[in-house]
């Protein structure tokens, strides 16, 4: 199935996404909510491809890319809190007609995802959070203090010079015992790792992280999501430990959890066809509800 890419202005900022073609012949029910999909931090909506495929036909399914994301105005500086990108996000809905999505989040899109969700942004039909980072446990602050300072922000700003194996091992690093990330995984990840441009936007989200995270878990204390949730971990997530899913938890009202064995955190990458295989089914019983 091909995917079509198109960028929107939305609030001063240019935005590009990819949107999923209809089979030719066949119309998209405009009853069923639409999917919006929210990529990890060093990724891009491409990096969704193979998940999105697996996905039914009969619904919009967009991937938004936030990496991308420029100012109009090139001597303006894009605001990266996660405070100020769920707002882009909910503009950007908005703008292109997403009534009512279901909102599809893997690892800091996951957070996104859950942050839009507590920012009490009107319409969400429901929240499929793929071993997201959160408040409760389920990030490495000392890691991402590390990249902020030297010799942190150095090492990663020198990854575009490193060697495709290097690279790929320390994705491994990330990934379960099950399903080994391999390089043709790899090459939807090179544009952001080779791109300084890009890393350095990294490292600028990675400076608000713990700031963010703490705005998030107080909202979420004060008030729990009321929003339909899936959460997919792997359990062997070295990332955001599936030890941190049960607080988490805890400030979703209406939430189910499907463990995948022997995964990671890379699950976009990792399993794929069963992620989809899971949200199809959760997604039926979801619409079976109205």
């Amino acid at each position: 199935m091909r995917h079509r890419y198109l960028d929107v202005v939305v609030n001063g900022v240019r935005l590009a996404y990819m949107e999923r073609e209809a089979v030719k012949g066949q119309n998209v029910p405009p009853i069923l909510p639409p999917i919006l999909l929210i990529h990890a931090l060093l990724a891009t909506a491409e990096t969704l491809t193979e998940l999105i495929a697996g996905l039914s036909a009969d619904r919009r399914i967009v991937a938004i890319d936030l990496l991308a994301a420029q100012p109009a105005d090139r001597t303006k500086k894009l605001d990266v809190r996660q405070a100020s990108l769920t707002g882009l996000i909910h503009s950007f809905m908005k703008s292109i007609g997403l009534m009512q999505p279901v909102v599809i989040g893997h690892s800091h899109g996951g957070v996104l995802a859950l942050r839009l969700a507590a920012m009490g942004s009107p319409g969400l039909k429901g929240l499929v959070l793929m071993s997201p980072a959160h408040p409760f446990g389920g990030y490495r602050s000392r890691v991402v203090n590390f990249y902020l300072r030297q010799p942190g922000r150095m090492l990663a700003l020198s990854i575009p010079l490193a060697p495709n194996w290097m690279i790929l091992r320390a994705y491994n690093e990330a990934a379960g015992s099950k399903s080994r990330i391999r390089m043709w995984h790899l090459r939807r990840q090179l544009s952001v790792l080779r791109n300084r441009n890009t890393l350095r936007r990294v490292l600028e989200i990675l400076g608000t992280w713990d700031q963010d995270m703490g705005e998030l878990r107080e909202v979420l204390t004060k008030a729990a999501i009321a929003t339909p949730t899936l959460l997919i971990w792997g359990d062997e997530d070295p990332i955001v430990p599936i030890t941190s899913a049960a607080e988490l938890e805890e400030h979703l009202e209406d939430s189910e959890r499907v463990t995948l064995a022997g995964m990671g955190h890379l699950l976009a990458e990792e399993a794929p066809e069963e992620c989809a295989r899971v949200i199809g089914g959760w997604l039926a019983r979801l619409d079976a509800q109205d």
